[in-house]
C-alpha cells in the first residue's frame, strides 16, 4: 500500500491539468485538419464515381435512341409522350438501378447537364460544382471529361 505524505491530498496538481490540456489541443489541432482532408477526398471520390455512372447511363442511351437525353431524369424515366420512336426504343433506366432517382454530388447538390450542339465536341457538359457548390472556380469542378 502506497503512503501519502502528511498534509497532500488526492487528485492532480494544476500544472498536470495544464499539461494534459496542452497535449490534448496539440492532438486535436493536428488530427482534425487530416480528418477533414481525408473526408474531402473521399466526398471528390464518391462525386467522380457517380459521375461516371452518369457517363456510362448517357452513352448507353445514345445507343439505344441515337441522341442524347435532355436531363438526366430522361435516364430513369420512360419518356410519357413524344416522339413515339423514342418511347418505343427507351430500354432504361441507364446506368442506374430499377426505381433509382438521379444521385446527387456529394455535397447535396444536382449535377450540372447540358447537350451541346450537334457534332460539339464534347457531346454534353456533365459535372458538379464542388465542394464549394454554384459560383466556385472552373478549376473546382468535378467534370465528366476531367481527370
Amino acid at each position: 500500500m502506497a503512503t501519502r505524505l502528511k498534509g497532500s491530498s488526492a487528485g492532480f496538481t494544476l500544472m498536470e491539468l495544464l499539461i494534459v490540456i496542452m497535449i490534448l489541443g496539440i492532438l486535436m489541432g493536428v488530427l482534425v485538419p487530416a480528418v477533414n482532408n481525408a473526408l474531402k477526398k473521399a466526398k471528390i471520390g464518391t462525386t467522380k464515381t457517380l459521375i461516371m455512372k452518369l457517363k456510362s447511363g448517357i452513352t448507353e442511351f445514345n445507343a439505344d435512341l441515337n441522341k442524347y437525353p435532355q436531363n438526366l431524369k430522361d435516364l430513369v424515366e420512360r419518356p410519357k409522350s413524344g416522339d413515339e420512336r423514342v418511347v418505343k426504343k427507351w430500354n432504361g433506366p441507364y446506368g442506374l438501378d430499377e426505381g433509382e432517382k438521379v444521385p446527387e454530388d456529394s455535397w447535396g447538390e444536382k449535377f450540372f447537364y447540358k447537350v451541346g450542339q450537334p457534332g460539339a465536341k464534347p457531346p454534353y457538359e456533365l459535372y458538379s460544382f464542388g465542394p464549394n457548390g454554384k459560383g466556385s472556380p472552373k478549376e473546382e469542378r468535378i467534370d465528366v471529361w476531367k481527370d
